[in-house]
């Protein structure tokens, strides 16, 4: 027994070292992306046919979801990284349930890490996909057998409602995102897109032909059904009408919404796989373009191709300005601590960074380009989003929304933190100072440490 003892440990120890290095070798390769098959180019201008909507309050995120699932006569696509049985969670499955109950077709899409942990043990969404008209699928589940594959994430968050409007954005599906059920929460920014012309808008149709590319490919697997479940759900959407009602009244979709001159979807590629980053080059190009740059993101994770570019953009005299979280109150302690790290380097770009400290943290993704063209969706500034996940960004020319959302920026910088190329460090009129609590201070300082083989992963 105790041969047969060493040898399990033995076969462990074997298994964790592989484990741990098809986790953290491969990634190590970053593609470069190919002139001659990018899938983020710019789009004829389709000048009035979308019109949109910028939704940055927690509550309206939820009301403007439910709206257009309840709104939706024959399908509905939802696509998510996170989707969870909690409140909002909950409130986003009695709608859904609601819909298929008319007869409405219903997608959903989910991350496969975060479907396996949120939702397999989940009463509720078993009750949803139950459904005849519903079908999930999730996103390159995890695998033991290939373990390099649990790297690639599909960090995607839509939602389609039939060929008249979508939702795209940086908001998963929870509480952290979507009403009002928490103390503490993220802030975050999604776009609603209204087609003038039922299915006629350009990036309706790249996101339809995107979706329906992901649902059929390989490493997306179909959820199983557990028969006909009766719950609670549907007792649930009559308390979601009545918390919610301004969520079911007839809606002017003209009114609500603003005109763009033209809107395109630009995505990374897609399949679980070190990916070429179509998406971020894309996105230094139209900031190698303009001279007044504006950039929001989380936090800040980049490598030496990643800084260069920076660096470029900031050589050409362009005034380059990047929010994200101060240490003190970011929501993601590899994000800090990376930053920690990195200030130097974030500094030597040529970047004015503001360190926000607000009451809630930020998950907002935006890039304001010159004075028109607005870049809102799920990318990070880091080396997941450029070069492990699915991510998406629509690039919007409207002169209208980039005014607003640097009229946003502005109320922000006022509460935070700035530091200068050179170090010099100024403190806008409304920030307020927040002492760290010295175990979390001694946390990050080992996290900094950690952190330095596997930041590629962060």
């Amino acid at each position: 027994m105790k041969k047969f003892g060493k040898m399990i440990k033995g076969i462990l120890r074997i298994w964790f070292f592989y484990l741990i290095v098809c986790l953290v070798i491969p990634p190590l390769y970053h593609k470069r992306a190919d002139e001659e098959n990018r899938e983020c180019e710019r789009a004829l201008n389709m000048a009035g046919q979308e019109r949109i909507l910028n939704i940055e309050n927690n509550v309206d995120a939820l009301v403007w979801r439910l709206r257009l699932i309840e709104s939706a006569k024959e399908n509905i696509v939802l696509a998510t990284f996170d989707f969870r049985d909690d409140n909002s969670g909950q409130d986003m499955m009695a709608a859904l349930l609601n819909a298929a109950d008319r007869g409405v077709k219903v997608q959903i899409l989910v991350d496969g890490i975060n479907g396996t942990l949120y939702l397999r043990g989940s009463r509720n969404f078993r009750e949803l996909t139950s459904h005849e008209n519903v079908e999930v699928k999730l996103y390159n589940p995890i695998t033991l057998i290939k373990p390099w594959k649990n790297n690639y994430r599909m960090h995607d968050k839509y939602l389609i409602a039939d060929d008249f409007a979508y939702i795209l954005g940086g908001r998963n599906t929870d509480d952290l995102f979507l009403g009002n059920y928490i103390d503490s929460y993220n802030e975050d920014r999604d776009i609603l897109v209204y087609e003038m012309v039922p299915g006629g808008g350009k990036s309706y149709v790249q996101l339809q032909e995107y979706f329906e590319k992901i649902w059929n490919i390989s490493c997306c697997r179909k959820y199983e059904k557990h028969g006909d479940i009766h719950g609670k759900l549907r007792g649930h959407y009559q308390e979601v009408r009545k918390k919610y009602p301004e969520a079911f009244y007839e809606t002017d979709w003209l009114k609500e919404t603003i005109a763009t001159e033209s809107i395109e979807l630009c995505t990374n590629p897609m399949e679980p796989e070190n990916k070429q980053p179509q998406l971020w080059d894309r996105m230094v190009k139209e900031m190698n373009e303009v001279d007044n740059i504006l950039i929001q993101t989380p936090y800040i994770i980049c490598n030496q191709k990643m800084y260069q570019d920076l660096t470029e953009i900031c050589s050409r005299s362009v005034k380059t300005e990047i929010i994200i979280n101060a240490v003190e109150s970011g929501t993601n302690p590899f994000g800090c601590t990376d930053y920690l790290n990195q200030k130097k380097n974030v500094r030597q770009t040529g970047s004015y960074v503001y360190e926000y400290l607000g009451a809630q943290a930020l998950h907002t993704k935006t890039i304001l380009a010159g004075d028109t063209l607005s870049m809102v969706g799920s990318c990070n500034l880091d080396m997941r989003s450029v070069y492990l996940d699915t991510e998406m960004m629509l690039f919007i020319e409207s002169g209208e929304l980039n005014e607003s959302l640097r009229e946003q920026a502005e109320s922000l910088k006022l509460a935070s933190r700035q530091v200068v190329p050179d170090g010099t460090i100024t403190y806008g009129e409304e920030y307020r100072q927040k002492e760290q609590r010295a175990g979390k201070m001694i946390f990050y300082g080992i996290l900094r440490i950690v952190i330095i083989p596997f930041r590629h992963l962060l």
